[in-house]
């Protein structure tokens, strides 16, 4: 009697040549998939600071003072740069200083740092002359000019996004500039 046993399976040559078309698959998919994660992540936060504009001119409204939204990085004072990716506050400008006072003014909301995205207003990300802050009336109107903040990736993987918010006090976010040309992050 003549046995012969039947093995199954992969030879050293099917696994290598599978293990390197996955690999190839691999090396072509990962990038496509970081780019989808960075637009993703300015699409979110672009999303979550426009939000924020729209719930700081609701609440100069129904409040029926001006309120002021900008970036903190004590969570008390607004900064004095032109960095929008810091913790936000939210509070009511009761005395119509542009600073907020500890003991009358409260804190009425606060938005969560930007992880792995530069934020800025102005033309640039190292701008002077930039909005520091954005105030709200109680008739729902923009305190100062037009304010054009822009949402990049630190690497520049993606397109960025500008949130553009009108002396009507109206946000929108947009993909391009007034005069119609791409935004670019530094």
């Amino acid at each position: 009697m003549d046995f012969k046993i039947k093995v199954r399976g992969f030879t050293f040559l099917e696994l290598i040549i599978t293990i390197a078309i996955a690999a190839i698959l691999m090396g072509i998919a990962i990038p496509s998939f970081q780019s989808l994660i960075s637009s993703t992540r300015i699409y979110s936060q672009s999303r979550k600071l426009f939000n924020t504009l729209v719930m700081t001119r609701s609440r100069a409204i129904t409040s029926g003072y001006r309120t002021i939204v900008c970036p903190t990085i004590d969570g008390e004072q607004c900064n004095k740069d032109n960095k929008w990716h810091h913790k936000l506050i939210i509070f009511e400008d009761r005395n119509s200083d542009g600073k907020r006072n500890p003991v009358n003014e409260p804190i009425v909301h606060t938005a969560e740092a930007a992880k792995q995205l530069n934020i800025y207003s102005g033309s640039s990300y190292t701008s002077t002359g930039a909005r520091r802050k954005v105030a709200y009336y109680p008739m729902g109107h923009a305190y100062g000019s037009t304010i054009t903040i822009t949402v990049c990736d630190k690497r520049g993987a993606t397109d960025p996004h500008l949130i553009v918010v009108s002396n009507f006090g109206r946000p929108r976010i947009s993909s391009v500039r007034a005069d119609g040309s791409k935004p670019q992050c530094p």
